[in-house]
């Protein structure tokens, strides 16, 4: 079923990216949806917006981006390598070292460590020397009107992005960023930029090519999505004989407790409570499965990235980076 699934996507993903371009977006019907919608909402100037939509370039080629993500469709032990790096947690270093006073005010304000802090922009941005050079406003255009199946969540990234901009006085069609429309070290949506990036250098700007407010803005969203201060992310799990693989999850939500999976043959490596929220995750290794315990934390770095690669990548980054301190 999920054979089928993923060749039925990458069909309609094609079909997508075959359409004609369009020379700009200000008569597709869906953007001409969107301005009525910006117009009656928030009181947005209907000639500035068909000025940004005749500015607005489809892109196939971030169709062909969004299909073909890593986390889709590399392996684990694949996938890792590309983030679990000696250059990496050098780099991670270094950016310590330079922000080390930023990274201690954000975990006494917020509760997450500088190592985590910086394993998500390490693996985002690697610390910033690659921050995306697309056009924001075609990547989320693009994705906003001709994604197949995601339409909807970019629309609704696209109308934060031109309130973003009339917020910031910013030039719509100025700004890069990722294939999906991230901006800055931190790679921040639009909603998210909106709402839970922080001036944490005190300048009275939110800027997320400032590295100060960078670190704060990433420390704010986990703090926003239940980060706990001093709990565990994740575990190797032990498996008896007979463990049941109908408790393996797809998804990244703490769905049953240390006690249901030590239940199911799944055994944590640490010590917990038996009520602890939990979930069990299956990666492929080089030679053979790995079992992992995700708890509540692992939950709030997936929010970042709602893949379960990208959450241990991200987890194990940091641990490498802890221990290089």
């Amino acid at each position: 079923m999920l054979r089928v699934k993923r060749v039925l996507y990458l069909g309609l993903i094609i079909l997508a990216v075959s359409l004609p371009a369009t020379a700009d977006y200000s008569q597709h019907p869906s953007a001409i949806a969107l301005m009525d919608k910006m117009e009656v909402e928030h009181q947005y100037d209907r000639e500035q917006l068909l000025v940004i939509f005749r500015a607005a370039n489809k892109e196939p080629k971030n169709l062909k981006s969004m299909a073909n993500s890593a986390e889709k469709v590399k392996p684990w032990y694949e996938y890792r390598k590309h983030f679990i790096t000696d250059a990496r947690v050098k780099g991670a270093v270094k950016f310590i070292s330079t922000y080390g006073d930023a990274l201690d005010r954000a975990e006494a304000e917020y509760g997450v460590p500088p190592q985590m802090i910086t394993a998500i922009i390490g693996v985002e941005t690697n610390f910033g020397s690659y921050t995306g050079k697309a056009s924001v406003l075609d990547a989320l255009s693009t994705l906003a009107f001709d994604h197949p199946t995601r339409g909807k969540f970019f629309t609704s990234e696209l109308e934060e992005y031109l309130l973003l901009v009339r917020d910031r006085d910013w030039q719509a069609a100025e700004l890069k960023g990722s294939y999906a429309g991230a901006m800055g070290l931190a790679q921040f949506m639009p909603s998210n930029y909106r709402r839970l990036a922080v001036d944490f250098d005190g300048d009275g700007v939110v800027d997320l090519h400032n590295p100060v407010d960078a670190i704060g803005s990433v420390a704010n969203y986990f703090s926003h999505h239940g980060w706990k201060g001093g709990e565990a992310v994740a575990n190797l799990a032990v498996t008896v004989d007979g463990f049941d693989t109908s408790q393996l999850t797809q998804g990244i939500k703490t769905t049953s407790s240390i006690g249901e999976l030590a239940q199911a043959g799944y055994l944590s490596r640490v010590a917990y409570s038996p009520s602890t929220p939990a979930m069990v995750m299956e990666f492929e290794g080089e030679k053979a499965a790995e079992y992992w315990i995700g708890l509540n934390n692992f939950y709030v770095v997936a929010r970042y990235n709602p893949r379960q690669k990208y959450a241990m990548a991200v987890y194990q980054l940091s641990e490498e980076i802890r221990e290089a301190l």
